[in-house]
């Protein structure tokens, strides 16, 4: 293999000028640095260069190589990569505007690696204010290697469906390795152009780390990292940061197609200011469409959602599985939404299963585990899971479901501080799933599962301890669900004209003296004293007593409870 080194004293910094080399003549095998009065080196956008290596000798210099706008790669690097055995950081440039990651201006094929830890990459737009940015493609089996990586985006609005931000696009069976990415997002009003990593067909992220910084700007999105195709996450390490700026996005790990979040680890932050946006792991939020049965799923990922607190006013962080293009399931993630610092709801973390009638899609939490953390005190919002579907029409079986999930709500254990809690709202199904609500603890309120509208309880599995509590109290009807376990535990019921009885079609467990249900009635709703209203059914309910269940009275009248064959019904007498 042919060795070229640049030249000691050369002529200019252009890496296709002949005589800056050593030979004569620009380098097709391993171009050699070492130190050198001209460090500065750029590329002819007319002529694109390949070489098998690049090499920084023990005394080479610092160099930045710089790439500006061209119409094919202004460098291909074909065999080993880049190494740097020199002390000195080596940089590489992209400035430049693409339409894409086929239109790069950096390119690694074969096995070529982008080199160490000591090797720095960015890939970005050709000022500040000007639009969109330069592309860097991994093809093939290139690795990046432990190499540093920065992408942003300029602060121009570019020409439509024509322009990337700066981009990282890791294609083929590629490997983003053990680098490290800080992405960064819109700077202007074109809130669609933004710092991205990009992966598609069967690459990985592999132990790589990524850092999605929140939106700068109003309207601004932050910084993605994105899975198409087969791709996955393997065992990367994901911080998406909330927004900075109101209504600025929040940093955004995506996964489309049939991507998987594998074994990944995803910190999903709350934004620092008011209005803006919390950071983001979406699954099948965009194009390409699949087919109604498939989509992305969340693999073995750990994913932390994080409430607003330490001075955060923003939104919290959150995961997303929103079936706008496929139907994705959480599989067999472990999923945990902290509870917040302050009032509003959304600035909880909080995980959202959801569909937009109509459409063949839908969500699963296949058999996730959840973890819903209460709010900081009293007032502050707690973390929560909902399975929701917008829009008219008809779902059909077709729709978000808890599936085998296994979802713990905990109490609050500040005084008066809210419970985690999951709910469900729309046609939505709460599967297979089990459900637990724990009391809360130092004057807390419980957890909380709750279901409205016309939401199924499937077959689930609920457990309530001490305060912990079933909100069915706004449901269309009555619901029906597969067993209930009662340690203590709160039931809310609405009587009167719609009765939203409980049904417990399997096992009920009862294994404390009481257990309370919390009765409501709506003005005008057909509530009548001296009426029997029947408020639970299960098969075995006749093996217990009437004594076991206590609550609240009514327009001053306490309610009397009675075990009537296989129901348990109240009348609220009037002496």
């Amino acid at each position: 293999m042919t060795t070229s080194t640049w030249n000691k004293q050369p002529a200019t910094g252009i890496w296709n000028a002949q005589a800056n080399w050593s030979p004569s003549g620009a380098p097709t095998d391993t171009a050699a640095f070492s130190s050198s009065s001209q460090t500065e080196i750029t590329f002819s956008p007319m002529d694109g260069a390949a070489v098998a290596n690049v090499e920084f000798a023990d005394d080479a210099s610092a160099y930045t190589f710089t790439f500006g706008p061209c119409s094919t790669p202004a460098l291909t690097i074909t065999g080993q990569g880049v190494t740097n055995r020199s002390r000195s950081q080596q940089s590489f440039i992209v400035a430049a505007t693409s339409s894409g990651y086929t239109n790069p201006q950096l390119k690694f094929i074969n096995s070529a690696t982008a080199g160490g830890d000591d090797i720095f990459y960015c890939a970005g737009p050709e000022t500040e204010q000007g639009y969109g940015g330069g592309v860097i493609c991994f093809c093939n089996n290139a690795t990046a290697g432990s190499a540093s990586f920065k992408v942003w985006t300029g602060a121009g609005i570019p020409p439509k469906h024509n322009t990337v931000g700066g981009e990282i696009s890791f294609c083929d069976d590629t490997s983003a390795d053990s680098a490290r990415f800080i992405i960064y997002g819109s700077l202007g009003t074109d809130g669609d152009t933004f710092g991205n990593v990009v992966f598609h067909n069967n690459a990985t992220a592999a132990t790589a780390t990524f850092t999605n910084v929140g939106g700068t700007v109003s309207g601004g999105d932050g910084g993605n990292t994105q899975f198409y195709g087969n791709s996955t996450a393997a065992y990367g390490i994901f911080n998406n940061w909330g927004g900075t700026y109101s209504k600025a996005n929040g940093g955004d790990v995506a996964f489309d197609a049939t991507a998987t979040g594998a074994n990944g680890n995803y910190h999903n932050y709350a934004a620092k200011a008011a209005g803006a946006h919390g950071g983001v792991t979406s699954f099948n939020n965009n194009p390409p469409a699949m087919p109604a049965a498939q989509g992305a799923t969340a693999g073995n990922g750990s994913y932390f959602n994080y409430g607003a607190r330490d001075g955060e006013q923003g939104g919290g962080g959150h995961l997303e599985f929103s079936a706008r293009y496929g139907s994705p399931t959480a599989a067999n993630a472990s999923i945990v939404n902290y509870g917040s610092a302050v009032e509003s709801k959304s600035s909880a973390g909080h995980t959202i299963f959801s569909i937009n009638l109509p459409t063949d899609y839908y969500p699963t939490a296949g058999n996730a585990t959840v973890w819903n953390h209460p709010g900081i005190t009293e007032g502050a919002a707690a973390g929560f899971t909902e399975f929701s579907v917008y829009g008219s029409g008809n779902a059909g079986s077709n729709v978000p479901s808890a599936g085998d999930g296994t979802f713990f709500n905990l109490g609050g254990y500040t005084p008066k501080a809210s419970g985690g809690y999951t709910v469900f709202s729309g046609a939505s199904s709460a599967g297979n799933s089990t459900l637990i609500a724990y009391g809360g603890t130092h004057g807390g309120y419980g957890g909380k599962i709750a279901f409205y509208d016309e939401s199924s309880g499937g077959t689930a599995n609920i457990h309530l301890f001490g305060n912990g509590e079933l909100d069915i109290s706004d449901h269309t009807n009555g619901l029906t669900i597969g067993t209930l376990e009662l340690t203590g535990g709160i039931i809310a019921i609405q009587l009167g004209n719609n009765i939203t009885g409980l049904t417990v079609s399997g096992d009920l467990t009862i294994n404390s003296s009481h257990t309370t249900f919390c009765f409501w009635k709506k003005d005008k709703g057909g509530f009548a004293l001296n009426t029997a209203y029947t408020i639970l059914t299960n098969a075995n309910l006749s093996g217990f007593n009437a004594e076991l269940f206590n609550g609240n009275s009514i327009d001053g009248v306490e309610p009397q409870f009675a075990i009537v064959g296989n129901t348990l019904q109240v009348t609220f007498v009037q002496q």
